[in-house]
């Protein structure tokens, strides 16, 4: 299966065929994350004109899936905050759309769980903030979304609703990561760790290369735990040695990167993806702001056409991209923007990061076992194409 989803989404690339995209329904939520890049309340919303209804997303659901969308996301702020979210899910669901939802947890309830085993998403990706009442009151302001979560996930289970969990890593969270990653493995589901927050930009234009995260060691032993807590030896091991050959870089060295040829992108936004935001704007990441096209005054034909071409235009950061360390850290564009104000920056928080995580790679890679004399460099590398 896992072929032929390569296969569709490489002919999809090459085809500009928009086979994903995230439908940011609201803003809103019921938690008041301090890292959170998009949260607004209700009176912010009502100011800048509302809320979308219900025939605007089903219309743009279809016009999209008319040029080849078969995965979207639904998305905010919280998605089961939307009295419609019943109608909206079921409706897409009748267009043969196979939906994925990214959840909070908190407002789930049993009858909820109940509906959606009959109406069963692809998954739903409920992200996790702690593993304790005190935490979910640090992070979130709301300790019982603790107890709330978990009750939503039983009862997902018992409808047999597929789950897969995401985590965002802070300073206010990062003691609980075993605990949140042992809790994910009891309940027979995957989690991706995010370590990294982007700047939020797009709720406050003066938060360029800030937000309430943590320092870059912080972030850097949190990803390389997250790893060792994860990976098998071998992944870990092969992890290791890539990251032994970390490049302390210098001055006449970014001189030099600077001087050669920007990149164009090298992720699938605005080739096979896209974003809609709550306001009905079309753009090819949620965290790319650069260029964006209204639903409201275009159709998604228009507007698809126009995204794909300023998507191929676009370059960034020679000083980053040309750097003998980005195949370590993969800084995209969004993240280039966002950390730096320009697509011309150096992220160098990004870099902080990446030397650090160099350093507990090895610290960690001496606790391995010794290589058995069977693991040869074939082994390695099928660990690494997993990356």
């Amino acid at each position: 299966m896992g072929e032929v989803f390569d296969r569709l989404w490489e002919k999809a690339g090459k085809n500009k065929v928009p086979l994903t995209g995230a439908f940011e329904l609201l803003p809103t939520c019921n938690l008041s994350c301090k890292m959170c890049y998009v949260r607004k309340d209700m009176a912010e919303v009502k100011a800048a004109g509302g809320l979308l209804p219900t025939e605007f997303w089903l219309d743009i659901a279809r016009q999209a899936m008319e040029g080849g969308l078969l995965l979207p996301l639904l998305t905010g702020g919280e998605p089961f905050l939307r009295q419609d979210i019943q109608t909206l899910i079921a409706k897409m669901q009748e267009m043969g759309l196979q939906i994925s939802i990214n959840s909070n947890g908190t407002l789930i309830d049993e009858a909820m769980a109940k509906w959606l085993g009959k109406h069963c998403p692809t998954r739903i990706n409920i992200t996790l903030y702690g593993a304790s009442e005190d935490t979910y009151e640090a992070l979130c302001g709301d300790g019982d979304a603790y107890n709330r979560v978990r009750r939503a996930v039983d009862w997902l289970k018992q409808n047999n609703v597929p789950v897969k969990f995401n985590t965002s890593i802070t300073q206010y969270n990062m003691h609980d990561l075993d605990e949140i990653i042992l809790y994910a493995k009891s309940q027979g589901s995957p989690i991706q760790v995010a370590t990294y927050m982007f700047p939020p930009v797009r709720r406050d234009g003066n938060m360029v290369g800030q937000n309430d995260r943590m320092t870059p060691d912080q972030a850097a032993r949190a990803k390389v735990r997250a790893d060792w807590l994860q990976q098998e030896p071998a992944w870990f091991r092969a992890q290791a040695k890539r990251f032994s050959r970390f490049v302390p870089v210098t001055e006449e060295m970014l001189l030099h990167q600077a001087q050669q040829a920007p990149s164009e992108l090298r992720c699938r936004a605005g080739r096979c993806s896209f974003w809609v935001d709550w306001q009905g704007n079309l753009g090819n990441c949620g965290m790319n702001t650069m260029f964006k096209s209204s639903l409201r005054e275009h159709s998604f034909t228009e507007a698809w056409q126009e995204i794909t071409e300023k998507t191929e235009k676009l370059r960034y950061s020679a000083v980053c991209t040309n750097c003998p360390n980005y195949w370590l850290c993969h800084a995209c564009a969004a993240m280039v923007a966002n950390e730096t104000g320009s697509l011309d920056g150096r992220p160098e928080y990004l870099c902080q990061v990446s030397e650090l995580s160099a350093k507990y790679y090895q610290e960690y890679a001496k606790l391995l076992p010794e290589v058995s004399a069977d693991l040869n460099d074939v082994q390695i590398k099928s660990h690494i194409c997993d990356l």
